[in-house]
């Protein structure tokens, strides 16, 4: 289960928005708690491309904005992450 903090839900608005219903069922999966695999493989690109264009500074460390979208790439890929790790 994917939980977004206020601040997480609003950046994910804003992407939404930007994304002009290109990706709605997406987003709507991510509503619905609802998401495969593929579907957070758009979610992570649409975050890591919005952090190559926003979320850096002119040495390549994140800016404030960056920090938050590495937090919100973490949150949204846990799943696929945890679904790969084997189990001892």
């Amino acid at each position: 289960m994917i939980q977004l903090t206020a601040r997480q839900q609003e950046i994910i608005a804003v992407f939404r928005k930007k994304d002009g219903g290109l990706n709605s069922s997406v987003f709507q999966k991510l509503e619905r708690q609802q998401l495969e695999l593929n579907d957070i493989e758009i979610l992570c690109s649409i975050i890591n491309n919005e952090c190559m264009m926003e979320g850096i500074l002119p040495d390549f460390e994140p800016n404030p904005y960056g920090v938050e979208l590495e937090g919100l790439l973490d949150v949204i890929n846990r799943p696929r992450v945890e679904q790969s790790t084997p189990t001892t």
